[in-house]
């Protein structure tokens, strides 16, 4: 925001009825001081100070990173990574798409000429250099969010003061009449609507959790709620006899005793979240899995005259749906999305729900009063709630019979570590002169991490050390540590669970490191790294995983120790690998490189690519980083990935790219060309069924020109968003490009005209035009 001007558009942002008053304009005595710093009179901003203050954060990290860069100079190493976080930065201008594009020889793992190997202490400062740069996007969008925040709030206190005094008049002439006139409420939901927008845009930071007595500390029970106390409004199912006696129960138990025994376990678990609380279909799926109550296998099923394979995820749907159709659960409609996600459970259900768990013993988080705590119920399942780590039973030898414990689950604790502790003590044996290694066989599900897909809840590990306990439980099934704070690598003993299925790590934000042994897990199915910023490569063993089949976030980066670092081609390797989201933070790693490496995956049926920031190299001979001419390789790089040119070298061109036959969606995120390349022009889609693109500076087209019939493409759903320069008309769009087209997603797409979308920007076709 330009610090001499008034924004454009603020005027025209004040609620209507107010401007015509001639309140804008006028300002109560009194009010100047209270100005947010950098505003005067009638909203004008002030001329910028040219003094500095010295405890801006912006300028002391400037002065660490000069001297970390010094330093870097001094020890001479390979270089320093950058890294953006979303495709969002593209589009605020933070990356740039102007890098140019080389082979896949070079991409994947060409070493800088004379540069030195990478050893395991190589990486301190490029670390440093990467989270200071980080560090200080943050703090400039913090410093800007803070000034637009004050200016906005600062623009409706006069019009506020002005409706009060207007208030205060009309009561006094009539005091009969109601207070707010029509254009009053209307005024003041334009300024809630906006104050809402702006409180929607602070992150959510963690307060400062004061220090708790120790949890093997037996005196007192402690505090580890941040100083405040557990609030739980009364459940409807306090009163037992009333519930039963409402015919709301009586048809949940009547739809309840007509499940199968799989599907009653998976209606019940809906009784640990809150009522009415989004949750989340794949989150759910991961737990049904890790229970044991869904198969990891495909199944057959039979619809009509026809078998069809269902896969673990279409088991879920099937298994909603019929809660939906029996009205038991309702999914959330967004019109951004063509199915549901998520689902949610009324009051009164979700209270029958509870009831039911609770008497068959299942889940047990209600006491008496109500309030939520933390109880083993009687077939062993754990539910964390907000204050568990309080409670006598957080403490390690206060938990009876963990080992019998099967599930332990976080439903809203903060600080789930001590958990780790019920699983890691040796028990004497009988002549009680020896220790005996004992494993815990009955766990199956240790979900510690959020289970929201929104990051309102902070959770923290506050000791990882702890984390070596994870080597006694030897039949964990899922383990999640989703949105966890200050866990920055994952123990070796997380090597140690052979039967583990799914490894959640989504959005733990400070984990760098991936264990090299990740070839234990030879369960492995499921695997999610995705928004783990800090990770900058990926080990080699991880193409070993023979079972893996989903596996999101993997990194592509300039890591150039080929012993020790996976790279994309090596993942062919995978062959049950069918959905793949890819990271792009190497320079020139263009969509021709990624289509080479993944041209052979045989089951590959969804694609996700990122174009994120770009890891920077100090320059080598023969290459000119001022010019960026991309026909431009050295030598030295040419032929070094031995082991990924023997992949390719079956085929009749191996520097030709190609869809994987099996692909039937796509996703591309922040596009760095001005086209689509030949190959993935529109016409050549023959099997992929939904194509998403999600920002792309430079693109302008699907292809260099106008194809001159309607193209063979099969694509039915496309999202379209952030492409400022993508110039093309529905009719084009819809008959030359994607004549089969049902679905479209257009968001800041100013130049795709013409399109029938709705006031969001979406458009379906209509079922009587359907065949």
């Amino acid at each position: 925001m330009d610090s001499g001007t008034q924004p454009e558009g603020l005027q025209a942002a004040q609620p209507a009825g107010l401007q015509a008053a001639g309140l804008q304009a006028a300002q109560p005595a009194g009010l100047q001081a209270a100005q947010p710093a950098g505003l005067q009179a009638a909203g004008k901003r002030k001329p910028p100070t040219t003094t500095e203050d010295p405890n801006d954060p912006q300028h002391i990290i400037h002065d660490f990173l000069t001297i970390v860069n010094k330093l870097e100079k001094e020890v001479d190493l390979p270089g320093a990574i950058t890294r953006a976080r979303t495709y969002d930065a593209e589009v605020d201008g933070l990356i740039t798409a102007d890098q140019p594009q080389t082979n896949l020889g070079r991409a994947e793992s060409a070493p800088i000429p004379n540069a030195k190997p990478e050893g395991p202490d190589d990486h301190h400062i490029p670390k440093l250099q990467r989270n200071l740069r980080l560090l200080k996007e943050d703090v400039a969008k913090l410093q800007y969010l803070r000034s637009e925040v004050a200016e906005e709030v600062w623009k409706h206190i006069r019009p506020l003061e002005l409706l009060l005094e207007n208030v205060a008049k009309e009561q006094k002439k009539n005091p009969t009449k109601p207070p707010l006139t029509l254009g009053m409420k209307k005024d003041l939901d334009d300024i809630n609507k906006k104050i809402f927008n702006l409180m929607c845009q602070v992150p959510l930071l963690p307060n400062k959790r004061k220090k708790a007595k120790g949890l093997d500390d037996d005196d007192g029970d402690g505090d580890n709620n941040n100083g405040k106390g557990i609030v739980c409004l009364p459940g409807i199912h306090a009163n037992k006899a009333d519930l039963r006696s409402r015919a709301v129960f009586r048809y949940v138990l009547r739809e309840f005793e007509e499940l199968s025994d799989q599907r009653k376990i998976c209606l019940l678990t809906f009784a640990v979240f809150p009522e009415n609380q989004e949750v989340n279909r794949t989150m759910l799926m991961y737990w049904w899995m890790g229970e044991g109550i869904l198969s990891t296998k495909d199944i057959s099923s039979q619809e009509g005259t026809e078998e069809v394979i269902l896969k673990p995820e279409d088991v879920v749907k099937v298994i909603l749906k019929d809660f939906t159709d029996r009205n038991l659960i309702e999914p959330v409609e967004i019109k951004r999305k063509v199915e549901p996600s998520s689902y949610k459970m009324a009051p009164f259900v979700h209270a029958s729900v509870v009831l039911i768990s609770k008497e068959i013993g299942l889940f047990d988080m209600y006491d008496i009063k109500d309030k939520p705590v933390m109880k083993k119920s009687g077939m062993h399942k754990v539910c964390l709630v907000e204050g568990s780590s309080s409670q006598q039973e957080a403490k390690a030898k206060k938990m009876e019979d963990v080992d019998h414990i099967e599930t332990v689950f976080n439903v809203s604790e903060r600080f789930p570590d001590f958990t780790f502790k019920w699983f890691s003590e040796d028990k004497p044996t009988r002549n009680k002169l020896t220790l005996s290694k004992v494993t815990y066989q009955k766990l199956k599900v240790f979900y510690l991490g959020r289970w929201e897909r929104t990051a309102k809840r902070h959770i923290e590990v506050e000791n990882p050390e702890l984390m070596k306990n994870l080597k006694r439980m030897i039949k964990l099934k899922l383990l999640s540590f989703q949105g966890i704070s200050r866990i920055e690598r994952l123990d070796d003993a997380v090597c140690k669970l052979r039967d583990l299925i799914i490894l959640d790590l989504r959005a733990c934000y400070n984990l760098e490191k991936l264990p090299d042994k990740i070839d234990s897990l030879k369960a492995l199915i499921y695997l999610d790294i995705t928004d783990c910023y800090m990770i900058d490569r990926m080990p080699k063993r991880l193409s070993w995983l023979d079972n893996l089949e989903v596996l999101k976030g993997f990194v592509v980066s300039d890591a150039t120790d080929e012993e020790t670092v996976c790279t994309l081609a090596e993942l062919v390797h995978l062959k049950k690998l069918r959905k793949l989201s890819i990271s792009i933070n190497k320079e020139n790693f263009s969509i021709d490189d990624v289509f080479v490496a993944v041209k052979s995956f045989k089951k590959l049926e969804k694609l996700k690519v990122a174009w994120g920031g770009i890891n920077t190299h100090p320059q080598g001979k023969g290459v000119d980083s001022e010019k960026g001419d991309e026909n431009v390789k050295p030598k030295e790089n040419i032929g070094i990935l031995e082991r990924a040119a023997t992949m390719f070298r079956k085929e009749k061109d191996p520097t030709a790219p190609e869809l994987p036959k099996t692909l039937k969606k796509l996703d591309l995120q922040c596009f760095p060309g001005e086209h689509l390349p030949e190959w993935l022009e529109p016409d050549n889609l023959l099997n992929v069924e939904k194509l998403y693109i999600k920002g792309g500076i430079k693109l302008t087209g699907f292809g260099k020109s106008l194809p001159s019939q309607n193209s063979k493409c099969k694509v039915t759903v496309l999202r379209l968003k952030f492409l400022p320069k993508l110039k093309v008309e529905w009719r084009d769009l819809s008959k030359r490009y994607f004549p089969e087209l049902k679905f479209l997603e257009k968001y800041q797409c100013p130049q795709v005209s013409l399109c029938p979308c709705d006031g969001i920007g979406i458009w379906r076709k209509p079922e009587e035009d359907e065949v």
